[in-house]
């Protein structure tokens, strides 16, 4: 027994030092430098545009104040541009979880500038305790902005819009090859205000490079070309005007290069046009009447345009509304022993001709047929383009970001061998007519490259089914699709078929606009068809 209350009073001692050294553990003081908030498990960048971010992060469960901090640097922080506070409460999960510390938020930061290094640390607050946590941290970089978002190219000016704003200074404007600064435009209170400025004193047919800034942040870039012949003498012509006599006496005067000046808003009946000897460039160019938002061309009703001499350079159509009659070739070469450098038009609206440029079967020579950025109506009986047999030498053509409106028999019709043929970013929409084949080739002479990339083609075709090419040819029709309407006979490689109709498509085609749908479903959204309406 004596034993027994022996054991016993060890064990008591024994439990009363234990319970004593469990006390002395959880009465030890706590460090105040670690009595902080946990910081977040996530602080990550979701996406980043030109002037904005959009970061990701998860919740601190006894925060109410989440505190962002940028600098310009690389986790220095050594100057701080800009601090945000936001309150816990205001925020909504985007991702919910059963796990609070798991709860993920994100937040876009705004008016950041584009091509530009920032770090940013965030850290958690609890503003009843005065608890914080450490900082969370990153380095991100903004790409490129585009402040800019159209232009009017003139002979001697360039109008630029952007969506108005304080926080720009200057525009310099540069030689895109070398560099060198040309002239320095400070916008104005009132240039802020409109959006806009207008870019004076400039050459025609010259490639300038325009940027705008904030101070010394580039907030927009763009290298635009003034409309014209560089070095040619500008011809204004009035309705009326005998323009071929306005050429001769240009010519007359030791100016074999010309550039026709057409008012925008203006209608010139024209008629056929022979132009005289001893010209070597010529450019037929409109000087758009901006009313509002809507720049007017000038029209022209021509029915066609003939050289006189054999040897000839460019012939350029730019910013003009060319009208001619369903017979009509515009440009219809003829003649053995021609050459000539190159057919060209750019932004112009192209209506009613049996083709835009017809090429005989002759002995002749020219490097480049190019349509761009310009809208054809009804034309292409004999096909937009047509080129005679194998005595045809012709190195490119080229037709890339042009709506076409019922097209008939075909987009072109090439006999000759051809260097290159590209149809890339058209939108293409036959409903009244029947586009019968898109290219039609001859099996002898192929062209020696195809690409037909990211186009449209839509509407019912006029009930008739529509072929890639008259023959089988190895081309490229990557990234274009056709609605489920069109009805082809041929495979197109590579195309893809939307699975709804034009009206699902587009916004109004029946009414011209085909802006693409933001619900449509439609995969090439921002790639296919004319960019004019992305």
């Amino acid at each position: 027994m004596k034993n027994l209350f022996i054991k016993f009073m060890v064990l008591l001692v024994m439990a009363s030092l234990g319970t004593s050294c469990q006390k002395k553990v959880n009465d030890w003081d706590v460090d105040p430098s670690h009595d902080r908030l946990f910081k977040s498990l996530t602080f990550a960048v979701a996406t980043t545009e030109a002037t904005s971010v959009v970061l990701r992060y998860t919740k601190s469960t006894a925060a109410n104040k989440y505190i962002f901090e940028f600098s310009k640097d690389s986790l220095e922080f050594g100057k701080i541009v800009r601090t945000v506070e936001i309150l816990a409460d205001t925020l909504t999960p985007f991702a919910k979880s059963p796990t609070p510390t798991r709860v993920e938020y994100r937040t876009a930061f705004d008016d950041l500038d584009g091509t530009s290094g920032y770090s940013v640390r965030m850290k958690s607050v609890d503003t009843v305790t005065g608890s914080e946590s450490k900082y969370s941290q990153l380095y991100f970089e903004t790409p490129a902005e585009q402040l800019f978002q159209r232009w009017e190219e003139s002979t001697d000016h360039i109008q630029m819009y952007w969506v108005p704003t304080d926080r720009i200074t200057h525009i310099m404007v540069s030689d895109p090859v070398t560099g060198a600064a040309l002239k320095k435009v400070t916008i104005t209170q009132g240039d802020k205000q409109k959006g806009s400025v207008d870019i004076t004193g400039l050459s025609p047919g010259t490639n300038y490079q325009i940027v705008i800034y904030n101070g010394e942040v580039v907030r927009g870039t763009k290298v635009l070309k003034t409309s014209g012949l560089a070095g040619a003498v500008i011809v204004p012509v009035s309705p009326g005007d005998d323009i071929a006599a306005l050429v001769a006496d240009a010519v007359q005067h030791g100016k074999p290069s010309v550039t026709l000046l057409f008012k925008g808003g203006g209608s010139y009946d024209i008629g056929s046009l022979t132009l005289p000897a001893g010209l070597s460039s010529i450019s037929f160019t409109g000087d758009h009447e901006v009313s509002g938002t809507t720049a007017l061309p000038a029209t022209l009703n021509i029915s066609e345009v003939r050289l006189t001499d054999l040897i000839f350079g460019k012939m350029i159509f730019e910013k003009v509304k060319l009208i001619g009659g369903t017979g009509d070739f515009l440009i219809n070469l003829a003649d053995d022993n021609t050459q000539i450098e190159s057919y060209s038009f750019d932004n112009c609206i192209i209506k009613d001709y049996r083709s835009v440029v017809r090429i005989q079967k002759k002995l002749i020579k020219l490097k480049q047929i190019k349509i761009e950025n310009s809208i054809l109506e009804n034309t292409g009986g004999y096909g937009v383009i047509n080129v005679g047999g194998a005595s045809v030498t012709l190195d490119s053509i080229k037709i890339t970001n042009n709506t076409m409106v019922d097209i008939s028999t075909q987009l072109m019709d090439v006999r000759s061998t051809v260097g290159g043929i590209i149809v890339n970013n058209n939108t293409i929409y036959n409903q009244a007519s029947a586009l019968t084949q898109l290219i039609r080739l001859d099996k002898n002479n192929l062209p020696s490259f195809f690409e037909a990339a990211n186009n449209i083609i839509a509407g019912t075709n006029s009930g008739a089914p529509m072929k890639s090419f008259s023959l089988s040819y190895e081309g490229s029709f990557a990234g274009s699709y056709r609605t489920s309407e069109m009805e082809i006979s041929q495979d197109f490689p590579e195309i893809t078929m939307f699975s709804g109709s034009s009206t699902d498509l587009f916004v109004d085609p029946e009414g011209g606009d085909f802006t693409i749908k933001p619900a449509s479903g439609f995969g090439g959204i921002g790639t296919a068809g004319d960019p004019r309406w992305w």
